[in-house]
């Protein structure tokens, strides 16, 4: 008979625990690694709990193609939910761009 563990798995967390590791992580690991761990990760980041301040500065001031940050902008603020707090993001050219962070 197998011991019961005194620990809880990670895939149990709740989602806002998740989130609030997810968020220490790069951009790259959160949209590519983390969903492919499991079924309850893949929620976690496909939802709010981890946009809520979304940094892709750095991404974007080096990102050469601008309907590429449109679009992962408009990404992060549909996962957001509308509870984005914080929005740091460089190169934005499009007025439509601007208009969707104004909304949302």
């Amino acid at each position: 008979m197998e011991k019961e563990s005194d620990f809880r798995r990670w895939d149990e967390l709740i989602p806002d625990a998740l989130g609030l590791i997810f968020r220490s992580l790069s951009l790259q690991e959160v949209l590519t690694v983390i969903p492919r761990v499991c079924k309850s990760w893949n929620k976690v980041v496909s939802g709010p709990y981890c946009w809520q301040d979304i940094d892709i500065e750095e991404w974007s001031s080096y990102c050469r193609q601008p309907e590429k940050i449109g679009r992962m902008l408009e990404m992060l603020i549909r996962r957001s939910s509308g509870s984005i707090r914080k929005l740091c993001i460089s190169r934005l050219q499009k007025d439509t761009d601007f208009s969707l962070i104004v909304e949302k």
